[in-house]
């Protein structure tokens, strides 16, 4: 049987470590020796494999240069080796990663950094498009052109949208939740509006969320309320305003007036009907559901002074008002001025309800015609008017012609 003989001398390069055999009352122990730093370090061991394992691993982290882990002993050594084995692909000293460690837990206030990077993942890693907002403004005004909604709704669209897009410029994911809320604050809105705002950017975060330009996880509008609309009483126009109303307005606004006044379409309604709209079913006013607020068609009938302002109406294309939506409301309130009428918006489509109900007296019938609820007609339009002066509103009419052939009016 082969003698162990000691000193055993471990070399590598030109480093060595040596161990010795230790006899004592005690027990035997085995000491391995190597110089570090110009001094003697010595480590103990029960057995010889165990000392033969560290001497080698002395040895070869003393060739290398590797003082450092020269240094350590044990455990010690075995984490970090396992810490400089998993930076290496990086090429990021120890140190290094130490340091940015700190500084992440610290930004992370006592969340995990693994929590946080695959938070990270989620929301702007694989399968998030990076894409500018302006870019994702377009692509989706485009989607819904082609779908085919009203163009104005597109208008809508481009001016809510354009103006986040102008306030922000980078990706859709970049966003947060303060960076939305702070832009609706800055804008310093009225409810209705700041509403539409946030109607506006619903839309354009789903449509996001939806082509993977924005994490279908994060809710960028959760510190954004809805907010309260103060509705005003309901106002409308005696028969007397009316008249005066129409008799200082343009032949093309004279329609417009007549269809909100006797039978009750929404100004952004008037906007998108056409004339075929007033002569496909005789007798009826048709709001096709793409044309209506509440996206449900409804027919309304034509009454008799009304089929007689359609009929002397001016046409000038397929719209029954051909100009923009500004130009629109800008002719009203210059009618209004020259009438010298207060102007309120929707007025003589709440002046047709309130009529229509004195005259019918079915609030059922009423908000079935109008697209709107029975309980609103209760809310706002209960007793505000007569039937004696639902009469004198319902005879409003144009001076007759002999040449002109009325619209057929409701029977």
């Amino acid at each position: 049987m082969k003698r162990n003989r000691f000193p055993k001398v471990i070399k590598r390069g030109s480093s060595t470590v040596k161990i010795y055999r230790d006899d004592k009352p005690q027990g035997t122990y085995f000491r391995v020796v190597y110089q570090l730093g110009g001094k003697r370090q010595r480590l103990n061991f029960k057995t010889l494999d165990a000392a033969i394992s560290e001497a080698e691993a002395k040895a070869a982290q003393l060739s290398r240069g590797d003082v450092d882990a020269a240094q350590l002993t044990g455990r010690d050594r075995l984490v970090y080796g396992r810490a400089c084995d998993a930076v290496k692909p990086f090429g990021v000293p120890l140190d290094a990663v130490a340091i940015e460690y700190k500084q992440a837990r610290d930004v992370l206030k006592g969340v995990s950094l693994m929590d946080a990077a695959r938070f990270y993942a989620r929301h702007h890693g694989v399968g998030i498009e990076r894409k500018p907002i302006s870019a994702a403004v377009d692509e989706m005004i485009a989607a819904k052109k082609r779908k085919g909604v009203s163009e104005l709704y597109l208008a809508d669209l481009r001016y809510r949208l354009g103006k986040f897009a102008d306030a922000f410029h980078c990706d859709v994911n970049s966003l947060t939740k303060s960076d939305v809320a702070r832009f609706l604050d800055a804008l310093k809105l009225s409810p209705r509006s700041h509403n539409n705002f946030l109607r506006a950017l619903r839309a354009f975060f789903t449509y996001a969320k939806r082509h993977d330009c924005l994490s279908k996880e994060i809710d960028l509008l959760e510190r954004v309320e809805k907010r309260t609309e103060k509705k005003a009483p309901v106002e409308i126009f005696t028969p007397k305003q009316l008249a005066a109303l129409v008799r200082h307005s343009p032949a093309q606004l004279q329609p417009c007036i007549a269809l909100a006044a006797f039978a009750g379409v929404r100004a952004e309604e008037i906007l998108r009907l056409e004339w075929r709209d007033v002569e496909r079913l005789p007798g009826f006013v048709e709001v096709a559901a793409h044309k209506a607020k509440t996206a449900s068609r409804r027919t309304v009938p034509i009454s008799d002074n009304l089929a007689k302002w359609l009929a002397v109406a001016p046409r000038n294309g397929e719209r029954i008002w051909p100009h923009s939506k500004a130009w629109f409301f800008e002719a009203l309130r210059e009618a209004a001025d020259a009438a010298k009428v207060q102007w309120a918006h929707n007025a003589p489509r709440h002046s047709y309800i309130s009529y229509r109900l004195a005259e019918v007296r079915d609030k059922n019938f009423v908000a079935m015609e109008c697209g709107t609820s029975p309980k609103m007609i209760d809310e706002h339009y209960r007793e505000l008017t007569t039937p004696e002066q639902a009469k004198s509103w319902f005879s409003i009419a144009p001076q007759a012609a002999e040449n002109v052939v009325p619209i057929t009016a409701r029977a």
